[in-house]
């Protein structure tokens, strides 16, 4: 999958537009968040007090050791879990105040995931785990299909949609989990280690694509232990100890 062979994505509001006065707060807030975890008799602090502004259009890659908290700021940024203490805002909402069901609608309707084991579901087709995101909306078969047929044109699957997950390589595996993270129209993207399954050839060629999706105006944030990964993003938050070490912009997008 080169550049050349990729469409243009739909086009969302870049930053520095006019916004509306909850527009121009930071897409995603993370205000003092700890977050503990209690194993057995003991309590595991993960993060600390960490605070964080992601703004409308970012591209952001989160790296830490294993076991520093970055996973769980990212789970807690993607509304996956809930802090101990703090608050986070996506949007202005601030999701402390939000039950389950209107988290998972958050979910639905705002974020899509990308996660490093792909997460496909292996006796549905290509086409029907792009489909199931679109599920809980009152769609008609006909409008999930299409809008998975032209997101799976995209990422230069459309001969393999009655294919399996099994039948695919690692790569081509990933090109449908970003598919069908795109499919609800999110404002953001996570991605949990998106390239950890990767070679580096395959890699290079997700993280191209990451940063295209990246470039038509939606906000990427994601979890990597691979500097080189990181180096795709212009903005790189180092995690350690559940607390955020350095925060800094990269001149420019990397490559391996």
């Amino acid at each position: 999958m080169t550049e050349t062979q990729l469409v243009q994505l739909p086009t969302r509001t870049q930053p520095g537009s006019e916004l509306s006065a909850q527009e121009n707060a930071a897409l995603i807030g993370v205000e003092n968040v700890t977050k503990v975890y209690n194993v057995g008799h003991a309590d595991y602090p993960a993060l600390r007090e960490v605070n964080l502004k992601i703004e409308r259009g970012e591209f952001v890659s989160i790296i830490g050791p294993s076991g520093s908290g970055k996973s769980t700021l990212l789970n807690i940024i993607g509304a996956l879990d809930r802090p101990t203490s703090g608050r986070v805002k996506i949007n202005g909402i601030n999701l402390k105040r939000l039950s389950d069901d209107q988290l998972a609608r958050i979910r639905n309707r705002k974020i899509g995931f990308i996660y490093q084991s792909f997460n496909l579901i292996p006796r549905l087709t290509v086409l029907e785990n792009v489909e199931m995101p679109l599920m809980p909306r009152k769609m008609s078969q006909r409008e999930r299909e299409k809008r998975s047929r032209e997101l799976l044109d995209t990422v230069g699957l459309g001969r393999k949609l009655r294919k399996h997950p099994t039948e695919l390589s690692g790569g081509e595996q990933q090109r449908v989990a970003i598919a069908r993270a795109l499919v609800t129209k999110p404002e953001i993207i996570i991605g949990d280690e998106p390239t950890g399954n990767l070679d580096t050839k395959t890699t290079r060629q997700v993280m191209d694509y990451m940063a295209k999706v990246n470039r038509s105006g939606i906000t990427v944030v994601i979890v990597t232990h691979n500097p080189e990964v990181a180096q795709y993003t212009p903005r790189i938050i180092s995690v350690r100890d559940g607390e955020i070490e350095k925060d800094e912009l990269v001149p420019k997008l990397g490559s391996f």
